[in-house]
């Protein structure tokens, strides 16, 4: 895939043609993730107090553990902080306490919103295992959200993911920007997709790979919650609706990232890295937020035995917005959606429209309207 300079440009500023100062408008952005970003540090106490925390703590042990059995993993905590290394030499066991792997500060937080990206694709089927024919290094994630404003896990809500692929490559889309543009075929794939409605605690859990990299971004992957009321689930198990309560990107450890990319399929990939200190969205994210999952590596082979990885973001409940998809998966098949806004330059690179929607920060305002727990099915 060559995601050329201009297009992760207009990724980062959202339509930017349509915006004549970019310093201007990166300011706007700056001060609205200042004022927005979902931190979830007033909600502590409450969370130790009704026993949320020691629950997500039990259970990504007993996922690690169902994993595991009685190897030795190596922990690996991510933090805050950008640019310093967080890889730990230690090495636990089973035995060892969870509290002291699985607990510490209580979450990492995602911006509010940032791009959903031009890959984003309706229609995704509701399973946990995602993997399909994909090779690459296991990834096992445990995603948990709260609502800001309650401090309630958010139950009953559809969280939807999708990542590159091993040589960063997004199934569901047609694009030059993603790998061969003349690969209809890859329309009707569906690799590394897939949605989860969260329990009580407001966690699901996925299966997945390593996301590959492909050139002006850093290695992630997109989370996005589901507005309830706006949501429709089908008797073939496919979520439908591009209404979203949150929508953002998490991302992993430079030296986490390195590690993986020296192993094969990963090493194959001769585009353009970018370093997570390089790519404009991040960088956003992490002056007001906590964008990285915190993770530990299961076992000494890092290729076959993979990493656990957890995150817990929060939700303003009362804000939404409409996101765009590049197609639509339907039971006979993708299709590519046309009547996405005409970028220009980009008609090639998009047939049917940039697919990618406001940008927080850029312009007006999503409409604010409360979630309902009602989920629609047809």
């Amino acid at each position: 895939m060559m995601l050329h300079s201009s297009l992760a440009s207009a990724l980062f500023l959202g339509l930017a043609v349509a915006h004549g100062d970019a310093a201007k408008e990166l300011s706007a952005r700056s001060q609205f993730l200042a004022v927005h970003t979902n931190n979830l540090n007033h909600c502590a106490k409450r969370h130790q107090e009704t026993g949320l925390d020691e629950r997500a703590i039990q259970r990504r042990a007993k996922a690690v553990r169902d994993l595991t059995g009685n190897d030795v993993f190596h922990v690996k905590r991510q933090t805050s902080s950008l640019d310093k290394s967080h890889q730990s030499t230690e090495k636990y066991n089973i035995t060892t306490d969870s509290a002291v792997v699985f607990g510490g500060k209580p979450s990492c937080v995602l911006s509010p919103e940032t791009t959903e990206g031009p890959f984003f694709v309706d229609g995704e089927g509701i399973r946990s295992l995602l993997l399909d024919d994909q090779v690459g290094v296991p990834v096992y994630l445990d995603i948990q959200v709260i609502d800001v404003n309650t401090c309630e896990p958010l139950q009953d809500t559809f969280l939807e993911m999708w990542n590159a692929n091993s040589t960063g490559i997004y199934s569901g889309a047609i694009s030059s920007a993603n790998g061969n543009a003349n690969d209809k075929s890859n329309l009707n794939k569906v690799f590394l997709r897939g949605a989860q409605k969260t329990n009580k605690d407001g966690a699901v859990q996925f299966t997945t790979i390593f996301p590959g990299h492909y050139q002006g971004r850093a290695t992630h992957i997109h989370i996005i919650s589901h507005h309830n009321d706006s949501t429709t689930v089908f008797a073939n198990n496919t979520i439908w609706g591009t209404r979203v309560t949150h929508n953002g990107q998490a991302f992993f450890d430079q030296s986490l990232i390195d590690a993986v990319e020296k192993l094969s399929p990963y090493s194959t990939n001769r585009q353009a890295r970018t370093q997570n200190k390089a790519d404009a969205i991040l960088l956003q994210e992490a002056a007001t937020a906590d964008p990285f999952f915190h993770y530990v590596q299961l076992g000494t082979d890092l290729k076959r035995d993979g990493i656990f990885a957890w995150f817990t973001f929060g939700v303003n409940s009362t804000l939404t917005r409409d996101i765009m998809a590049v197609a639509k998966y339907y039971a006979s098949g993708g299709q590519v959606v046309t009547t996405n806004p005409k970028l220009p330059g980009f008609s090639a690179m998009f047939p049917g429209g940039f697919p990618t929607a406001w940008q927080p920060g850029f312009g007006p305002s999503p409409t604010m309207t409360p979630v309902s727990v009602t989920t629609k099915r047809a």
